[in-house]
C-alpha cells in the first residue's frame, strides 16, 4: 500500500510552505469556481464533484479564504493512504491517522472534531471509524505528552475531515473552519432567496468580473435584474467590482488556520489591511467618478423585496451606492419602459441582464410559470428590438424545460443548487426578435395554379390592399380573405407569422370531391402567395354550431395543441390553432379591445364572458387600477391568467380577479362598481354549468340591466355580439344613453357592409 504525506516535514518558514489543498464547493459550481481561482492567479484541477485541487503557497490560502465568493471550504491533504475494503477499515483509518505526527499541526489545549465522508460502497460504521480516528490523534499525542487534547464537536479549534473510497482513504486538515459562502449582509429576505455563493458564481459564468478589450473599463457597462428579490445579484455583482474581499466579514476570528502552528499572522494580517484599503479605494473611485460604476438597475412587482434589496445594501457597506442605483417596485410588464430610452440613449451598449424569477412561489400555480419565462424572453427582445446590441442574458429555473423556451443565442446550461433544490442556470446572447410578419412581408408575384388562378388572384389583390393598412395601424393579426369567391368558401386569417384556414361546410349541393378539390387548391394557394411551409398553416372545418361548441375542443380530446403568440397593440396572447374551433383571440374585436385599452387608465373594468382575456390584459397594460375577468369556464379563465403573466402582468396582485362563474348569477350578487364594464356574450349557450339555456336577443335586456347596475355613474358599458339578425331591445334605449359603434369597431380587415358584430357603448343617463 502507498501513503502520500503533505507536507512531509512542514519547512520552518511560512514563505517555503507548500501545500496540497482542496477547495470544496456546491455541487455544480466547479468551472465558476476555477474561472474564479484563475482570476486570482492560482491554478486548479477539478477533481471530482465540488473539489478542486490545488498545490499553493500559504498566500494562496490566505487569498482564496479571504477573496473567494463560490468557494464552501479550504481543506489541506495530510495524508493519502490506498485501502483494502475487504479488510477492517475503521483499522486501516486508525493506521493512517496514527502515522500522523499531529503535534505538528496543532497543540495540547486546543480541541478538535472529526468529520468523515463514506462512500456508499465502503461497508464501515461511519460512527465507530470516527471514533478510531479519534483514538489515534489521542494516542499520538499520548505518547509525546502523556495527555491528550479534548473534543469540541459543536466549536473546535480544528476540524480534522476524512474520506473513504473503495480504493482510497484522505486525511485533511480544515483551515478554513467556516462554510466560506456565508456573507454577513442577508438581514432581510424574501421567499425562496438565492444564495450568496451561488449568485457570484452565475455572475461568474456570465462574465461579469471581466474587463473590456482595452482592459481599461469593466465588460458591462451595465447589470439589469428584473425580478431582484432581496437583491443578492445586485449586491454580489457590486461587491466584485467594488473588490470587496468576503472573507473580510470573518477575519475576525472565524478561520480555521487562526490556531494552526504554521499560521502566519504578519502575512494575514497585510493581506487584510490591502483588502480593506482596496475596497476603500474602489469606493473613493466610485465617489468621484460615477460613471465609473455600471449602470444597476433592479426591479421587482414586490415593493417588499425592494426594500429588503436596500437593507442588505446597506448591510453590506455598500449605503454609499445607493443614490447611485436604480431600485424600483415594478412589475415585469414595465421593463420594456424602462429599458428602451436607456437603449435609445446608448447608456445600454453592453448590458448583462441576470435574474433568478420564482419558481411558483409567488405565482402559486405550475402552468403560470412557463408563460413567466416566455414573457421575459419576449419582453426582453422587445426591449432590445431594432438595435446593435446582443446582451448577455442569464436566468435561473428550477426545471430546465423553463428556460427552453427563452430565445438565447448558443446557450449554455449550468446545472446547480440553490440550497436543497436543483437549478439550471441557462445563459447566452440574446436573439434578436423578428421582424415583420406574414403580411408586412408580403409582395406579389406571379403564380400558376391551374383550377385555382382566380383565389389566387383574390388572395393577392386583397392582401395588397391590406399590406398598407395592416402597416398604418402596426396590426399583423387580421382577415385576408373571407369566403370572397363562390367556389372557395374559406376564411384566412393571419396570427403574425401563421395562417388560420377555416373551411365553411358547402352545401349539400356540392359533390364532396368537388369540395375537397377546392380546399385542396385554396391551401396550395395560401402556401405559394405568402411562401411558408406545412407547419405554419392550420386547418379547420367550420359548420353551424349550437351551444357553446364555438368554445369546445375539436378532434383529439387527450392531445393538447401547441400555443403559439400573437401580437396586438403592444400586448401578447396565447393562441391554439388545433384544439378549438376558435383561436383565443378574436381578431374582429381588435378594435374595441383598443377602444377599452384606451379608456382603462386608473379605472375599474369587469370583463364578462371574459374567454381568454384578452380585453382584460390590454386594460391591465394600460394601467387599470383593477381588472375583474368573468367566465363560466376555469378552463378558459386559466388561458387568460397565462396571457397576464405573458404579458408580465403579477396575478398574485389583488388588482386581478379570474372569476369561474355564471355571469347572471354573479353579477346579481356582487355590490362591486366598475368605471368600466366589456359584455361579449355568445350568441347561444346551453352548457351544462348554466342554468337553463342563454339565448343573447332573448336575454340581453336583463344581462345588460343587471350589469348596469354595477357601473358607475360616469361609467360606460360596452357592449358586442355576433348574432347577424341582432335587434336591441327598444327599452334599453328608453332607459340609457346608448350610442351605436359597430361602424367604430368592425376593422378595416372587415365589410363593413356585412359586419360581423354589433356593438354598443351604453352610459347613464345624466339626471338635468
Amino acid at each position: 500500500m502507498t501513503e502520500t504525506t503533505t507536507p512531509n516535514s512542514l519547512p520552518a518558514t511560512s514563505a517555503e510552505l507548500s501545500l496540497d489543498l482542496i477547495i470544496t464547493c456546491a455541487d455544480g459550481l466547479e468551472a465558476p469556481l476555477q474561472t474564479e481561482l484563475t482570476s486570482f492567479g492560482i491554478a486548479s484541477e477539478i477533481k471530482s464533484t465540488g473539489r478542486l485541487a490545488v498545490t499553493g503557497t500559504l498566500r494562496d490560502l490566505y487569498t482564496i479564504c479571504l477573496w473567494s465568493r463560490v468557494a464552501s471550504r479550504v481543506l489541506m491533504l495530510i495524508k493519502r493512504k490506498n485501502i483494502n475494503t475487504e479488510y477492517d477499515v475503521a483499522e486501516q483509518l486508525y493506521g493512517l491517522a496514527k502515522s500522523v505526527d499531529w503535534t505538528e499541526q496543532f497543540k495540547l489545549e486546543q480541541t478538535f472534531a472529526i468529520r468523515l465522508s463514506v462512500d456508499k460502497r465502503v461497508a464501515v460504521s461511519q460512527q465507530f471509524a470516527m471514533l478510531r480516528i479519534k483514538d489515534a490523534i489521542a494516542d499520538t499525542f499520548n505518547e509525546v505528552y502523556d495527555s491528550r487534547p479534548n473534543v469540541d464537536s459543536k466549536n473546535p479549534d480544528f476540524s480534522v475531515f476524512a474520506t473513504v473510497n473503495d480504493k482510497q482513504a484522505e486525511l485533511y486538515l480544515d483551515l478554513s473552519g467556516t462554510s466560506l459562502h456565508r456573507r454577513g449582509y442577508r438581514v432581510a429576505m424574501t421567499e425562496a432567496p438565492l444564495k450568496e455563493n451561488l449568485a457570484a458564481a452565475l455572475l461568474y459564468s456570465a462574465g461579469w468580473h471581466k474587463k473590456n478589450k482595452e482592459g481599461n473599463a469593466p465588460l458591462y457597462n451595465a447589470l439589469i435584474d428584473p425580478m431582484c428579490g432581496s437583491g443578492t445579484f445586485i449586491i454580489e455583482a457590486l461587491l466584485m467590482h467594488c473588490d470587496y474581499a468576503v472573507g473580510i466579514d470573518k477575519a475576525a476570528n472565524q478561520f480555521g488556520f487562526y490556531q494552526w502552528q504554521h499560521h502566519d499572522d504578519a502575512l494575514w494580517q497585510q493581506m487584510i489591511d490591502d483588502a480593506q484599503t482596496r475596497f476603500r479605494d474602489a469606493l473613493a473611485i466610485i465617489n468621484e467618478q460615477p460613471d465609473t460604476l455600471p449602470l444597476i438597475l433592479g426591479f421587482d412587482a414586490d415593493s417588499g423585496a425592494i426594500l429588503a434589496t436596500e437593507k442588505n445594501l446597506i448591510a453590506a457597506g455598500l449605503q454609499d451606492l445607493l443614490p447611485l442605483l436604480d431600485l424600483e417596485t415594478r412589475a415585469l410588464d414595465q421593463l420594456s419602459s424602462v429599458l428602451k430610452p436607456l437603449v435609445d440613449d446608448g447608456r445600454l451598449s453592453n448590458p448583462l441582464v441576470i435574474t433568478n424569477p420564482p419558481y411558483g412561489e409567488r405565482l402559486g400555480d405550475e402552468e403560470m410559470i412557463k408563460p413567466l419565462y416566455h414573457a421575459l424572453g419576449l419582453i426582453l427582445q422587445d426591449s432590445f428590438a431594432g438595435i446593435d446590441i446582443d446582451p448577455m442574458v442569464g436566468i435561473l429555473a428550477a426545471n430546465v424545460e423553463q428556460v427552453d423556451i427563452l430565445p438565447i443565442k448558443e446557450p449554455k446550461t449550468l446545472r446547480c443548487h440553490n440550497g436543497a433544490i436543483t437549478v439550471y442556470f441557462r445563459y447566452g446572447t440574446l436573439i434578436a426578435g423578428q421582424t415583420g410578419n406574414l403580411v408586412s412581408r408580403f409582395e406579389k408575384r406571379e403564380i400558376e395554379v391551374e383550377e385555382g388562378q382566380d383565389f389566387i388572384n383574390r388572395l393577392q389583390k386583397n392582401l395588397a390592399k391590406l399590406k398598407k393598412l395592416a402597416k398604418k395601424d402596426n396590426v399583423s393579426n387580421l382577415r385576408v380573405y373571407n369566403a370572397d369567391l363562390p367556389d372557395f368558401k374559406v376564411a384566412v386569417d393571419l396570427y403574425g407569422d401563421y395562417v388560420h384556414v377555416q373551411e365553411y361546410a358547402p352545401p349539400k349541393t356540392i359533390p364532396p370531391e368537388t369540395a375537397k378539390k377546392r380546399f385542396n387548391l385554396a391551401l396550395m394557394g395560401i402556401r405559394e402567395v405568402f411562401g411558408i411551409n406545412r407547419e405554419q398553416i392550420f386547418i379547420k372545418t367550420r359548420a353551424r354550431q349550437s351551444g357553446n361548441d364555438q368554445y369546445s375542443k375539436q378532434g383529439n380530446t387527450e392531445k393538447r395543441g401547441k400555443f403559439y403568440v400573437a401580437r396586438e397593440d403592444g400586448a401578447y396572447f396565447y393562441v391554439n390553432f388545433t384544439d378549438y374551433l376558435d383561436t383565443g383571440l378574436f381578431i374582429d374585436h381588435r378594435n374595441m379591445r383598443a377602444r377599452i385599452k384606451d379608456n382603462s387608465r386608473n379605472k375599474s373594468v369587469l370583463n364578462l364572458f371574459a374567454y381568454t382575456c384578452t380585453a382584460s390584459v390590454h386594460a391591465a397594460l394600460a394601467g387599470a387600477k383593477k381588472v375583474t375577468s368573468v367566465d363560466l369556464s376555469q378552463n378558459y379563465l386559466d388561458w387568460g391568467k397565462q396571457n397576464f403573466v405573458l404579458n408580465g402582468l403579477d396575478v398574485s396582485r389583488n388588482k386581478y380577479q379570474f372569476v369561474a362563474a355564471d355571469i347572471f348569477e354573479w353579477i346579481k350578487d356582487n355590490t362591486e362598481q366598475f368605471d368600466i364594464i366589456f359584455i361579449d356574450p355568445p350568441t347561444f349557450s346551453n352548457s351544462k354549468k348554466f342554468q337553463g339555456t342563454f339565448d343573447v336577443q332573448r336575454d340581453h335586456s336583463a344581462l345588460i340591466n343587471r350589469a348596469m347596475n354595477r357601473l358607475t355613474s360616469d361609467g360606460v358599458l360596452y357592449f358586442s355580439n355576433n348574432f347577424t339578425r341582432f335587434e336591441l331591445d327598444e327599452q334599453l334605449t328608453e332607459r340609457y344613453d346608448i350610442v351605436d359603434i359597430t361602424q367604430k369597431t368592425i376593422g378595416f380587415d372587415f365589410d363593413v357592409k356585412k359586419p360581423i358584430h354589433q356593438s354598443f357603448e351604453i352610459r347613464h343617463r345624466q339626471s338635468l
